[in-house]
């Protein structure tokens, strides 16, 4: 039987359309796959090439620091026994300033000029020493420039998203005292070996991840930045430690964790909550330390060895120890704690609740125990 050509025509017409039709669906996939993945994958190689420059900066931060005898000598008060090169952390605050650029999220501009200061002031305290009052009112002027950016000069309201209704004078106090303190405790916290490095890896790192998930890929790309630029700066910090981030490292981590919160709980969709569980550790420590401290009437702004993870140090004779138990305590605890907030954002204070009770008790009763053991031994 002969078939018809108009037939045999319209057969071919239609096999054409099909493959055309599959082949257009392809396209779009690999258009769409590439839209999700390509911009992610981009960062990480971006991070590769970061990182490698990131661990040649450090190495130049620590032939300047041998070169011009920038060191840190061990005193009573300190937790190290030999003289060591410090302000290595330049080297973190000139990769943000290197990455917030090209970076697309919202008032980096204002996140860059501050951070720029501050890291400034954190490079004099090094070299020269500032006084306290000096830091503190440096770190104040930038907290409130940032809440006014971030504001747009207008109405600035704290917890808004959880049903607060915090008057805009209170949110504007509250919010410069959170993000000084943030600031402040992550510098109190750079004691040991390696410390301050890993907890900002940790959090970067968690912090990125649900950024990612939740298509922030700006805020993620941000996050990773600061993960690969702290993981550049361990390499030369982990114990025995070759170089000490100072206060222009530990300054600009706060800084960039306390800014960053603030910017995402007003413009995305990560509350302040999530950030706040999983820097609890640091925090915790931080805060009980400071207030134990007030209540003897001791001068806050001195250095010395009583925050919990020092004390710990002392205890374990191990700086690395230390670090071990305080990743252990944020993978296992603070992580699903942080995660559950994220995906139950109106439980998220709940969860912050049930992550900070038994750190803050732990934290206050062993503090106590260390001490208290401290000062019979030396009796």
């Amino acid at each position: 039987m002969q078939l018809d050509n108009s037939r045999l025509l319209d057969v071919c017409r239609l096999c054409d359309f099909s493959v055309a039709s599959s082949w257009r669906r392809r396209k779009i996939a690999l258009s769409q796959l590439y839209t999700q993945y390509g911009m992610s994958l981009g960062y990480f190689g971006s991070a590769y090439y970061l990182g490698l420059g990131f661990l040649y900066i450090n190495w130049m931060g620590h032939e300047y620091a041998l070169a011009n005898k920038v060191l840190d000598v061990p005193s009573a008060r300190s937790s190290h026994s030999a003289p060591t090169p410090r302000g290595g952390g330049v080297a973190i605050a000139t990769c943000m300033l290197i990455a917030l650029p090209f970076l697309e999220i919202k008032y980096s501009g204002i996140l860059w000029s501050t951070l720029a200061l501050l890291a400034l002031v954190g490079y004099i305290d090094d070299h020269r020493g500032l006084g306290f009052k000096v830091r503190l009112l440096f770190q104040v002027a930038c907290a409130y420039s940032l809440i006014c950016f971030v504001s747009e000069f207008g109405d600035f309201r704290l917890f808004a998203r959880d049903g607060f209704n915090i008057p805009s004078w209170a949110s504007i106090l509250l919010g410069v005292l959170g993000i000084v303190w943030v600031t402040n405790l992550y510098n109190f916290m750079d004691g040991i070996d390696g410390i301050a490095a890993a907890e900002a890896i940790f959090v970067a790192l968690s912090l990125g991840g649900v950024y990612a998930y939740s298509g922030e890929r700006e805020w993620a790309g941000f996050m990773l930045a600061v993960a690969v630029s702290s993981l550049g700066f361990l390499c030369w910090n982990w114990a025995p430690a070759k170089i000490f981030m100072g206060d222009i490292g530990s300054v600009s981590l706060g800084w960039l964790f306390g800014g960053a919160m603030l910017i995402s709980e007003r413009d995305t969709q990560i509350g302040i909550w999530v950030y706040l569980i999983l820097m609890a550790a640091f925090i915790g420590d931080a805060t009980i330390t400071l207030l134990a401290r007030l209540l003897n009437r001791e001068k806050v702004w001195l250095p010395h060895r009583t925050h919990l993870y020092q004390l710990m140090s002392v205890k374990l004779g191990d700086h690395r120890k230390v670090n071990y138990l305080l990743i252990f305590v944020n993978v296992v605890w603070l992580l699903p704690m942080a995660l559950s907030a994220f995906m139950m954002p109106d439980w998220a204070w709940g969860f912050a609740v049930v992550a900070y009770s038994p750190l803050l008790l732990t934290c206050a009763v062993t503090r106590g125990r260390l001490i208290e053991n401290s000062k019979a031994e030396e009796c």
